[in-house]
């Protein structure tokens, strides 16, 4: 909705709001938001803003060595020359190109910097020298530069040039002065006369050479202070691709790697690579979204084998190596691929869509992820964490429920997601579910999809029609897994959790988070709500639903995403939001978390969700019953300290599932349990509870510092689960053996397997 839509009146409030805000036009081009989870990661609008945010590291990395790290140095040459590793590709070109725009004038680049290749090759197809890039991007313009600022016949007596009448001959004596380079000339020669022994011979040579003069320079550690490189899409890392045996080598030196058609390259090993004191790495587009994600991918038994899959994940290998790791990333590389699913509801044909990171594995798992209040990019974390074999789509809403009642809301919602499984179901694909949040309501709805009504009795298998046998053949197959969803009764559990929070602030009292001790109670072996009062007292949206429905409801209240866009689009009240650590500001880039949020529709499914809640809670309940019947495996994840979710409804009803299914399968225990019935109680890793409430509800974004492992954790989690059931499915010739689930059963042996609560 534009500005000109705006009721007259409301627009000059907004203007005068940014006046007093101080927001301008020019304070918006520009936005940067930075997470630490070990390694520091910042998210920049495009790859040009990515590129300056690394070169603002660049330059403080090279202002403490000159003010400071310098004289304290190992060797003359380290105190003398700030030392950079640089690799190749566009990412970083963008990097040289805006180093030469802001720093041309405050590095004094040939009395201290001097550049070393990670690599150099024999040749190969649409291959670009490290070394050719840093000349043709960076000590050329940097000429040019200095030539503009000074004079040509100034820039040569500095260099010591007599007689200079070209440009080219400054650029020359640069690249004399501050280029260590490798030489594969005479490889390459060896190679065109077919000698390819004797090229073998040269390169290992000049690999020697190399290996010594940077040892000579830096000493036995061979620690650049600075390695500037971008990534591969497979996640490899200079000439580290997945696979090669080099990548074993730890101890720091040069190596000759063999390439495809016979080709060499001399190259930085590992140890080299993970010793540099500042290692920046510059991402741009989708297609490195997957090395991203398996840099982040859970922790392995067999840590050097992730290395060998993706050898990215050798910055991880110690805590002290992941900390001097930078990663600039531009908007492009967390945006995914783009899946549609078609389907007709009442004679109209309707459209969803869905973010989609596609998988390695052909026919492997496509597994469904459902948002919360917060948005799609609650998931942001999950499309690039959950394991690369599998297709990761995280569902979008779609505008049509926004025209829907309130009882029809989330029905739908069960409709769209019904449809987008049964059609990776007929693809012959397992399709697991998880959703987070207010999402529950959209499983539930699922599951009781499949009774004539939601008080009829559960038929057997059998008798089920067509469609519904395939819903539930599907769900069998790979599972359902609640991430701190929600239900009515959580309502009393958010409101007890308030009152605590205000005493909190006005009497200092203790916080706690765990809401009521005890949320059911046994009716004639059914769950039943202890204070089903306070829920129904929730019921108090009347004059919600009725403004809802009016005409003006709908611009007025998409009027606030204007606002809220300008507000959180400021660079300048996004950084004073970082420092407080919000969690919607840490995923927002270019206003890209309320860029097509829809308040109105979030004020439907508020008023939806808390809609006839005593009702809601019982359908709730009888889901559980529909999984039971029918064999459905479940996951659910909450947090101990969960503000809006209770954890303690979750662990009840976790219990009241476990009895049901042992007395369905006649099992004395848990563990002994054929349909996989799990839950996972999240624990907060400081004795004192965070003031921030958000953060364990949002497990799957938290911004604290225990977000990381907690993503980490539930990742491992989702993984487990999902492969467990995918063996068990396929042991029962449901669906076919996949290749990723052996993988992961050779790494992960079943004795070996923790235990979740």
């Amino acid at each position: 909705m534009s500005n000109m839509a705006l009721p007259a009146e409301l627009q000059a409030r907004m203007r005068r709001t940014q006046r007093k805000l101080g927001f301008t036009t020019q304070a918006r081009r520009s936005v940067r938001i930075e997470e630490n989870s070990g390694i520091h990661v910042s998210i920049s609008s495009d790859l040009p803003h990515a590129a300056d945010h690394a070169v603002s590291v660049f330059e403080k990395q090279y202002r403490a060595w000159r003010e400071q790290d310098r004289f304290a140095a190992w060797g003359n040459y380290k105190r003398r020359y700030f030392t950079i590793a640089v690799g190749g590709g566009n990412t970083v070109k963008a990097q040289f190109e805006r180093m030469v725009d802001r720093l041309h004038s405050r590095v004094d680049w040939y009395a201290h910097v001097r550049f070393f290749m990670l690599e150099d090759s024999s040749g190969e197809g649409r291959w670009e020298s490290p070394e050719r890039s840093l000349v043709m991007y960076f000590i050329t313009p940097l000429a040019r530069r200095m030539i503009a600022a000074r004079s040509l016949r100034a820039v040569a007596r500095d260099l010591d040039l007599a007689d200079v009448r070209h440009e080219h001959e400054i650029v020359d004596a640069l690249v004399r002065s501050m280029v260590v380079p490798m030489n594969m000339a005479e490889v390459k020669r060896a190679l065109d006369a077919r000698k390819r022994a004797l090229a073998t011979r040269l390169a290992r040579s000049e690999a020697a050479r190399y290996d010594k003069s940077i040892r000579d320079k830096l000493g036995e550690s061979m620690a650049f202070h600075y390695l500037l490189s971008g990534i591969g899409k497979d996640g490899a890392l200079g000439a580290l691709t997945p696979y090669l045996p080099e990548l074993a080598q730890t101890t720091p030196g040069v190596s000759v790697i063999k390439r495809p058609r016979g080709a060499l390259r001399v190259a930085l090993n590992r140890g080299v690579l993970v010793n540099a004191h500042c290692i920046s790495l510059i991402v741009s587009g989708n297609l490195k979204l997957r090395a991203l994600g398996r840099l982040e991918m859970e922790e392995s038994t067999d840590f050097e084998q992730t290395v060998m899959e993706t050898p990215l994940r050798m910055l991880r290998a110690r805590p002290d190596i992941a900390a001097r790791v930078h990663i600039f990333a531009d908007e492009k590389s967390l945006h995914f691929d783009e899946t549609r699913f078609i389907y007709s509801e009442k004679g109209r044909t309707l459209e969803n869509k869905a973010e989609t990171r596609e998988g390695e594995e052909r026919n492997g798992p496509h597994i469904l992820l459902m948002h919360g209040f917060m948005g799609l990019f609650s998931f942001t974390s999950f499309l690039i964490r959950l394991p690369s074999a599998w297709t990761v789509s995280a569902l979008h809403r779609g505008s049509h429920a926004k025209r829907l009642k309130e009882h029809e809301i989330f029905p739908h919602y069960a409709r769209v997601l019904r449809k987008a499984m049964l059609k990776i179901w007929n693809q012959g694909r397992p399709v697991p579910i998880a959703g987070h949040s207010i999402a529950g309501v959209i499983m539930d709805h699922l599951l009781l999809s499949v009774l004539d009504d939601y008080e009829a009795p559960i038929k057997p298998y059998a008798q089920l029609r067509n469609q519904d046998r395939k819903l539930v053949d599907a769900l069998r197959a790979s599972g359902m897994i609640s991430l701190a969803t929600w239900a009515p009764s959580d309502g009393p559990h958010t409101g007890e959790n308030i009152r605590n929070l205000i005493e909190h602030y006005r009497h200092h009292s203790a916080l706690d988070y765990e809401g009521f001790n005890q949320v059911y109670e046994k009716q004639a072996s059914k769950l039943a709500l202890r204070e089903e009062a306070l829920v129904r007292d929730q019921d108090s949206l009347g004059r919600l639903g009725w403004f809802l429905d009016t005409p003006v409801a709908e611009p007025l209240v998409n009027s606030f995403n204007v606002l809220m866009r300008q507000l959180l689009g400021s660079k300048s009240v996004q950084q004073r939001m970082l420092n407080v650590r919000s969690p919607y500001v840490l995923r927002l880039v270019g206003s890209r978390l309320l860029k097509t949020a829809s308040f109105y529709g979030l004020f439907k499914e508020v008023n939806a969700a808390l809609h006839n809640p005593v009702q809601y809670q019982q359908r709730h309940l009888r889901a559980l019953e529909v999984m039971v019947a029918y064999d459905i495996p479940t996951l659910s994840i909450v947090h101990a300290d969960d503000f809006l979710v209770s954890a303690r409804r979750h662990i009840e009803e976790h219990r009241y599932l476990v009895d049901l299914r042992k007395k369905k399968e006649k099992a004395a225990r848990e563990q002994d349990l054929a349909v996989t019935t799990r839950l996972l109680v999240l624990e907060r890793g400081s004795a004192e509870l965070p003031v921030d409430p958000l953060n364990p509800h949002l497990m799957i974004m938290a911004t604290n510092n225990e977000g990381a492992s907690m993503a980490r954790e539930v990742t491992a989690a989702i993984t487990r689960f999902v492969n467990e059931n995918l063996e068990k499915a396929a042991k029962k010739r449901r669906i076919k053996s996949l290749p990723s689930v052996r993988k992961w059963r050779a790494q992960h042996p079943s004795s070996g397997a923790r235990r979740a609560r």
